[in-house]
This record gives C-alpha cells, sequence and structure tokens, in this order.
C-alpha cells in the first residue's frame, strides 16, 4: 500500500504552522530567560493556582494598606513639624517677653509685643499647616483651614477688649475668648469639632491623627501669645502699667503652656511609633508573599537557555527544508 502523499499547498501550510509555532515557544523562552519567570503559569504550575492566587490576592489587598501607611507617615512627620515649630517660636517669645517685663521699658514693651504679633501669626500659620492639600489641624474637615488669619483672631479681641484698661479685666477677656463656648470657637477655629478618622494600618491597627487646633494646650499657647501681643497694642488704649501687668502674666502663661504642649507631642509620638511599626509589619508580609510568588513562578534559566537553543536549532532545520524542497526539480528528485 503506498502511503498517502502531502500536497504542495497543504505542506506549504503544515511548514508555516510548524514555523509559527516554534517562533512562539522561542519568544517564551526567551521572555522566560529574560524574567526568570515561567511564561504561561498555569502550565508551569500543573494547573494546581490556587496558591498563586492567594499569594495575588495578598498583594492586592496589602496596597491599600501600604498608601494609608505612607499617608499616615507623612502627616505624622508633618504634624511633629508644625507642633515642633509652635514650641519653638513659644519658647523664644517667652525670654523676650520676661526680659521686658522685667525691665519696665517703654521701647522693650513695644518690641516684645510686636514680637508677640509675629509669634502669634507663626503659631496660627502652623497650626494651619496642610499636606497634599488636607489641613492636618481641622479635625474631620480637612479640606478647608483649620483656623481664620491670625490678624482676623486679633481684630475680634481688639474689638471685645474695647476701652477696657484694667489687666486684670483684660486677661479675663482674652482668657474667655479662647475658652470653650468663646469667641475662638465662633472666628477662630474653622475646623470640624469632630476628629479625623483613624488611618486603617491593617490587623485590626489604625493611626490617630486626631488633634485639632482647639486642643486646650494649643488655646493656652494661643491665648497667652495674644495675651502678650495686646499688651502694647497700638490700636488700644493700655497705660504703661498695665502693659508690664499684662507682660507678666502672658510671660507666666507662656512658661506654663509648655508642658502640656510637650505633652501634646509626645502622644503624637506614640502614634508616629504605631505608624512606623505598621510599615514595617507591613513591608515584611509583602516581600514574604513577593518572595512565595516569585519561587512559584520562577524557571531555571539553564533550562530555558537549553531550550531556546534547541527551539532555534530546530527553527533553522525547519527553514533549511523549507528552502531546500522549493528548490527541487524533478532530476533533484531522481537522484
Amino acid at each position: 500500500m503506498t502511503a498517502p502523499r502531502i500536497g504542495d499547498l497543504a505542506q506549504l501550510h503544515l511548514f508555516r504552522a510548524q514555523a509559527g509555532r516554534l517562533r512562539s515557544d522561542l519568544a517564551a523562552r526567551g521572555q522566560e530567560l529574560s524574567t526568570g519567570q515561567a511564561a504561561d503559569v498555569a502550565r508551569h504550575l500543573g494547573g494546581d493556582t490556587a496558591r498563586l492566587a492567594a499569594l495575588d490576592r495578598d498583594l492586592a489587598l496589602s496596597e491599600p494598606l501600604r498608601r494609608n501607611q505612607a499617608e499616615a507617615a507623612a502627616r505624622a512627620t508633618a504634624m511633629q513639624a508644625a507642633l515642633g515649630r509652635v514650641r519653638e517660636t513659644t519658647e523664644t517669645l517667652t525670654a523676650t517677653v520676661r526680659a521686658a517685663a522685667q525691665g519696665n521699658l517703654p521701647a522693650g514693651t513695644a518690641a516684645a509685643s510686636e514680637a508677640a504679633r509675629g509669634a502669634f501669626a507663626e503659631i496660627a500659620s502652623a497650626l494651619d499647616t496642610a499636606v497634599a492639600g488636607r489641613s492636618l489641624f481641622a479635625g474631620a474637615a480637612p479640606q478647608g483651614p483649620a483656623l481664620a488669619p491670625a490678624e482676623e483672631m486679633l481684630d475680634a479681641l481688639r474689638g471685645a477688649i474695647g476701652t477696657e484698661t484694667e489687666a486684670q479685666a483684660i486677661a479675663d477677656i482674652v482668657g474667655d475668648w479662647f475658652a470653650p463656648g468663646g469667641g475662638f470657637e465662633a472666628v477662630g477655629y474653622r475646623g470640624a469639632d469632630t476628629p479625623a478618622s483613624p488611618v486603617p494600618l491593617g490587623n485590626g491597627a489604625g493611626a490617630s491623627l486626631d488633634i485639632r487646633a482647639d486642643d486646650p494646650a494649643l488655646r493656652g499657647t494661643l491665648a497667652a501669645t495674644a495675651l502678650a501681643a495686646l499688651a502694647d497694642d497700638p490700636a488700644l488704649e493700655v497705660p504703661p502699667g498695665t502693659t508690664d501687668a499684662l507682660l507678666d502674666r502672658a510671660g507666666a502663661a507662656l512658661t506654663a503652656s509648655g508642658e502640656p504642649l510637650t505633652e501634646l507631642r509626645a502622644r503624637l509620638g506614640v502614634e508616629e511609633a504605631r505608624i512606623e511599626r505598621a510599615g514595617a509589619r507591613l513591608a515584611a508580609a509583602r516581600e514574604g508573599a513577593e518572595t512565595a510568588r516569585a519561587a512559584l513562578v520562577e524557571v531555571d534559566g539553564y533550562e530555558a537557555a537549553t531550550r531556546m537553543q534547541a527551539l532555534g536549532q530546530n527553527l533553522e532545520s525547519l527553514y533549511a527544508v523549507t528552502a531546500r524542497l522549493s528548490r527541487l526539480t524533478l532530476l533533484e528528485a531522481l537522484r
């Protein structure tokens, strides 16, 4: 029985199909050689992709937590820096105000009051810090500013003081303005009454970056600074004796405000440590998942190179046979 022969056209299609498969396999082996990972993962794993799917899911779920951690770290760092500015500003001002109060010289008291107005603006600016368009000390309303402009708050205090000239009365007015229910809540603080929500960090952990500009420690600092700023304010008719008394009270209040501000920064430091630990945990978990995934899909480089070389030789042989057949004549066939 004579074996069936393949026609020329059919044989051409057969060679093309075979060459296409070889080229595809050659490209896949080249990809494996360059990446170190299987081109056909399902085939590489024998169809058992459950473990790979679980690792991919873990990696996908870790990504938003990683972004949360990075955002929380940036916010906490910026908040700590802002509170550091407040503390540094008040420390410098305290020394200036106390020196002026002890000197009892008009030029010194005027300079101290002017320095306090600058410090008040600096503190208000620090508490109005925003990161990525998010106001840090405005609680649950981060889209807007935390405080009114410094001069606007001082103008409101000037209006509240009016023509008062007694030191105790002026100090009480300033203290009441910054107290709960006072003018600060109506005019000065523009954030939310509720704290910012905790930032989820996974495993039930969260970072509570909930310090607001209306915190009692910050109110006390603002009140003491405002009292010094208004002690010798050109817009108020404050007698020299009252100015000295106000600066003396402001110096004592500024000194007393240091400890609550330090405690506030320490509280924020606890959250910074929690965020850092969460970052280390998330990084370790992600690295472990990536390592396990790489182990599942990795291929042997030597084997990939060997297979690639063999495929290349097969493809060259196929092209050689195809070229030989295309030149075949009756005379050559009979040889």
